[in-house]
Parts: C-alpha cells; structure tokens; sequence
C-alpha cells in the first residue's frame, strides 16, 4: 500500500541572504556574486537598514545586503549543493514548525575561484517545508488554519533531511 500523498513533504522556498553591512561597491560585489549561475542564477534584490547604528555607521534605509528566494526545482537543487558543502546540521538551527537556517562561511565553496578583487562573502541560508494542503492558510477565499495532523514537525523534518539529502543532525 503506498503512503498517503498528502503526508509527503517537499521545500516551499529557499532564502539565500548576503549581509555586507554597506552600500556601494561591496554590495554590487555581492549581488553579481548571488546571481552566479553557480550559487543562485537568478537577479537579487537589495534589503534596506531597518534602523541607524551609529557605531556601524548604518543610517536608516540604506542598502546594506542582497537576498533572492528560491522555490520548485531550482530551490531542491540549490540544497543539494549546500548539502554537499555541509552535511550536519545543529538541532538548534530547527524551528518547531520544521523550518530551519544555516550558514555557509565562504562562496568559494560552491567552485567559484577566488578574485582579491572581489573578496569572499559569506550567505545565511534558511529554508521552509511544506506539505500539499498549506495553501489554505494562504489563500485569499475561505482562509483557515493548518490542521495539528498535517503540519511538519522536528522529527519529520530529521527524516526527511536524512532520506532525500543525506543530512545528518546532531546535537551541540
């Protein structure tokens, strides 16, 4: 008898965000870096100063990282990378809702050689799961919640990360 389809879990998005801390060359850096076929392949978008930081010299509105969101084929593809660079995830990075984010120190892990020029920019990665139905927390006409049984949970989560991508979780 094969499993209930509706129980399946894939990725819903994947976020891939670069923080430079400043406007101007480093953030142009950072986004022709995020637009590489070999990292992401599609166009970032700028992400403003939420607040002044005085220390930081960061004012308010101002351009200071570059994100872009991945979904389908191009988000599963993207982990698959990611996984092979790193393959052990912290329970800690975990949500209760089976979200979970990681970081990646360098973008000369996916094969892209190093440029002086250019410099080495790290990228925070976080992604969200989902199973077919969750829509119906989105939808515009009769919106509801997410039923207890059909939302993801941690250990969910673990088997799936262990079964499709090879991913170990350990504690701290």
């Amino acid at each position: 008898m094969a499993a209930n389809p509706m129980r399946r879990i894939e990725v819903d998005k994947v976020g891939i965000n670069m923080g430079v801390g400043e406007s101007g060359e480093k953030l142009a850096k950072a986004e022709k870096l995020l637009s590489n076929s070999a990292i992401a392949g599609q166009k970032p978008i700028k992400r403003q100063a939420k607040r002044s930081l005085q220390p930081l010299g960061i004012k308010k509105g101002e351009a200071i990282a570059c994100k872009v969101t991945l979904r389908g084929k191009r988000a599963a593809e993207f982990l698959k990378r990611c996984f092979k660079i790193q393959n052990k995830l912290l329970m800690s990075q975990f949500d209760t809702y089976g979200n979970f984010s990681f970081g990646i120190a360098e973008h000369t892990d996916f094969g892209i050689r190093y440029e002086p020029k250019v410099g080495i920019f790290g990228m925070d990665v976080s992604v969200a799961l989902k199973r077919p139905g969750y829509r119906i927390k989105e939808r515009r006409i009769q919106r509801k919640k997410v039923p207890n049984k059909q939302r993801i949970n941690r250990a969910d989560v673990f088997a799936f990360l262990e079964k499709e991508y090879g991913v170990e979780v350990v504690e701290e």
